[in-house]
């Protein structure tokens, strides 16, 4: 039975995780044989239950924002062993076999950082990839999820006795959202010297303490002394 749902790149991990590997056919049909040349094969085999995938079906995993056929994943999982000049020799070789056959199937050859960032995915070793693409079912329920709380579009709650008023009137909770979402402005006052107020009285002090340093003493004029004649 063919089909291509669930997710072929989910299914793959849950496969490895249960240590059932899926078999190389060369057709849909469950009683084909297995083979171990990808030249020749053309579908993916699950057992539990029974799916087949064709390896040229694109999956989540995307290198340079195209989707990888899943021929070259599972190429890429039976090469997570071998040295990286091997690997990339190992898909050379397949490629020229491929094109012999068809001409129309290529393994892609993942780089470095791709191909452990796929295997450490596969293997479970990490629950998230920068290069695998989310489930449209994960989308849709983180956005519901959002939506009920209230985190992205929907009516947002509103405390009682807070903003639920406006005027000393009810204000709807749809007009509320848009209220929450105001941006507050300040007068030219706030603006310039903002919201709290600067005490400059040290100021103040400083300036007479020093002035009065500054100003000149007044002092009382001399009288003159007096001579008395003999």
């Amino acid at each position: 039975m063919a089909s291509s749902d669930p997710d072929p790149l989910l299914r793959l991990r849950q496969s490895i995780a249960a240590n059932e590997a899926p078999i190389t056919t060369t057709s849909p049909d469950p009683s084909s044989e297995a083979t171990d040349n990808l030249a020749t094969a053309t579908h993916l085999r699950f057992n539990d239950p029974p799916t087949s995938y064709s390896l040229d079906t694109p999956t989540r995993f995307l290198s340079s924002d195209k989707p990888v056929d899943l021929r070259s994943i599972w190429f890429a999982w039976q090469k997570k062993d071998v040295a990286i000049p091997d690997y990339i020799a190992s898909a050379q070789s397949l490629n020229e076999e491929l094109a012999v056959k068809d001409g129309a199937s290529k393994v892609q050859n993942l780089v470095f950082v791709e191909r452990l960032d796929l295997i450490t995915w596969l293997e479970g070793a990490s629950e998230e990839s920068e290069y695998i693409k989310g489930l449209e079912s994960d989308a849709s329920a983180t956005r519901s999820a959002q939506v009920a709380s209230g985190a992205a579009g929907g009516v947002s709650t509103v405390p009682s006795g807070a903003a639920g008023t406006r005027g000393g009137r009810t204000t709807d909770p749809r007009l509320q959202e848009i209220y929450n979402g105001e941006r507050r402005m300040g007068d030219r006052n706030s603006v310039l010297r903002g919201i709290k107020p600067t005490d400059f009285s040290h100021v103040r002090k400083l300036a007479e303490s020093f002035l009065s340093r500054s100003r000149p003493s007044k002092s009382l004029p001399t009288q003159p002394t007096l001579i008395s004649n003999p």
